[in-house]
């Protein structure tokens, strides 16, 4: 057995290897998708050799490829200013891919599955029995402006709907408020459930087709769980952090607008990824010699 320090030794230099192929790919193999007048958000397959440390060594090597590939691509192609945030979420998101995915690869896929499409089916029912309430209050964008001036009677009304309108109408802008609401309760729990159920999909597919080469050293769900939410992390970080301190056309949009395309975008680019990351973790896993020095 390879002692503590020939271990990480081996590791870093493995990290070292990934981070220099996903260096390669951010700069050469990679485009820049504008959002709204600006680059919102680059995509390519960098992000399959940064989390290639991650499932491969654990969390705090997926943090430090994360984040050197960050400082390396910035030094190699600088855009604009230098911002240690959009590092600092790089580095947190490349953990917590590694700390989700070694929490959660030993679960039974199949009982992952199961739970993630019991909730995703809840969260598609109670968005689209919220759509249906509000229709039957009458509860829409103008419901402010249409009973402007006169008392608002909530009583035979429904409880969600008895609650966005108690809570929209006691702030300074109502309408904005009831907006935000509205769209809480209805298009957000409709979208998650609708990609709930497409991850249950995407995961049986991806875990069909790479079990046959692999046999049970791939285990999908985990992996898509893990990327997605630091995928979710990191952007929603850095979309607050462009839209406050580089882009000033997105302080004139509400949030969503530019956050929504950016999580769009790095959703379908994690699912993506998932698959390559998934194969090669298999291809790794079956090399006799990287074993001892896996996580």
């Amino acid at each position: 057995m390879p002692s503590k320090s020939n271990i990480n030794l081996r590791r870093l230099c493995f990290t070292a290897m990934l981070v220099a192929m996903a260096l390669v790919m951010r700069l050469y193999f990679s485009i820049s998708l504008p959002i709204m007048g600006e680059n919102g958000m680059r995509v390519g397959f960098a992000g399959v050799f940064t989390a290639l440390s991650a499932v491969l060594f654990g969390p705090l090597w997926g943090g430090i490829a994360n984040g050197l590939t960050d400082i390396f691509g910035y030094l190699l192609r600088p855009e604009g200013a230098y911002l240690p945030h959009i590092t600092a979420s790089a580095i947190i998101a490349g953990f917590m891919r590694g700390f989700i995915w070694i929490k959660l690869r030993n679960y039974n896929p199949q009982n992952i599955r199961k739970i993630l499409l019991a909730f995703s089916v809840i969260l598609l029912a109670f968005g689209v029995f919220n759509v249906i309430a509000f229709a039957y209050n009458g509860i829409t964008l103008d419901f402010f402006n249409y009973h402007a001036g006169t008392e608002i009677d909530t009583s035979n009304m429904l409880f969600i709907s008895r609650f966005v309108i108690a809570r929209s109408e006691v702030v300074a802008t109502p309408t904005n408020t009831l907006q935000t609401m509205l769209s809480t309760f209805t298009i957000t729990p409709i979208a998650s459930g609708i990609l709930g159920v497409l991850l249950v999909v995407v995961d049986f597919l991806m875990s069909k087709h790479l079990t046959k080469d692999h046999g049970a050293y791939v285990n999908v769900m985990p992996i898509i769980i893990a990327m997605l939410v630091a995928a979710w992390f990191q952007n929603t970080v850095n979309t607050i952090v462009l839209r406050n301190h580089i882009f000033a056309s997105w302080q004139l949009l509400p949030f969503w607008m530019v956050w929504f395309p950016r999580i769009v975008g790095a959703t379908i680019s994690a699912i993506i990824h998932t698959y390559f990351v998934a194969l090669l973790l298999g291809v790794f896993k079956k090399q006799r010699y990287l074993r001892p020095y896996l996580r």
